[in-house]
């Protein structure tokens, strides 16, 4: 049995960004607190180890003591509570991946300019909930797959989507807001990462017996990842850990393909490839 692992598997470098930046925050404080503003990335494990080494997670800047460093997840935070750091003057490392401060930016400018906001996505993700959080006028948040609704007289809708959406339903989306309303402006704030490793998942699955998605199951763009896979082989598996390897999995394949969210640190991915490996005791294949 042999082992491919997708190229792009693991960390985006928005995310090790973030993460470095957290990393070297904590070395830096001189032993003061630093927390960060909601989970940095969405991935259990890296939550661990930032844990133990003296970062807590803090919801909100309601709940931060005086003198604490507050670092931004990196898929934002609510522009009120950027607002309520500055105002107690907490030392603010902004770890906002650049392509979430993209919709960010959008959806305040047309917002401003009279455009009612549609954002595709998660409601109850943090990044959307964030997005949202800019506009400066009314805003409607569509989950992926669900139809435009109607908006009574509106005339301009502006679009902007989550950063880890498929691009099918941002497509749609367009498409059915061209028909519905006299003025679109849509913004495709699908990050390359995303894209790149959606792409590379379809490849992977389409030429394997098995797939096995690694990353946190709180992670938008690795369930994500897990839908398409499924999609194209139906012998997927989405596990955060290498402890969930099942070999019944692997009965008569003869190769397995190994993909992984953008929050989904090495080390991980390559205990559940060493995993795969002792099952079919193969070297693994990097795509």
């Amino acid at each position: 049995m042999r082992v491919t692992v997708a190229k792009t598997a693991g960390f985006c470098w928005g995310v090790r960004r973030t993460v470095e930046k957290t990393v070297e925050t904590m070395a830096g404080s001189g032993g003061g607190p630093v927390v960060t503003l909601g989970p940095v990335i969405h991935n259990p494990q890296v939550i661990g180890r930032l844990k133990s080494q003296g970062v807590e997670v803090k919801d909100k800047v309601v709940d931060v003591d005086d003198g604490t460093t507050v670092v931004v997840r990196t898929h934002g935070a609510l522009k009120s509570e950027m607002a309520a750091a500055k105002e107690r003057g907490l030392k603010v490392v902004d770890g906002t991946c650049p392509y979430v401060k993209v919709p960010q930016v959008m959806v305040q400018r047309m917002s401003r300019e009279g455009y009612h906001i549609l954002i595709v996505g998660d409601g109850n993700h943090a990044e959307i909930k964030g997005v949202a959080s800019y506009a400066e006028g009314p805003v409607t948040i569509l989950a992926p797959g669900d139809p435009v609704p109607e908006l009574g007289n509106v005339k301009k809708v502006g679009v902007v989507c989550q950063t880890t959406l498929q691009n099918e339903f941002f497509k749609k989306v367009v498409s059915e807001c061209a028909l519905k309303f006299k003025e679109v402006r849509a913004y495709n704030t699908i990050c390359y990462d995303t894209d790149e490793r959606q792409t590379e998942t379809r490849v992977v699955a389409a030429n394997v017996d098995a797939v096995v998605v690694v990353g946190g199951r709180n992670s938008a763009n690795t369930r994500h990842l897990a839908e398409i896979s499924h999609e194209l082989q139906a012998n997927t598996h989405h596990v955060e850990t290498a402890d969930e390897v099942d070999s019944s999995w692997f009965d008569g394949c003869e190769v397995v393909g190994v993909a992984a969210g953008a929050s989904t640190p090495d080390w991980v991915i390559a205990e559940v490839v060493k995993k795969i490996q002792a099952l079919g005791e193969t070297p693994a294949l990097t795509q």
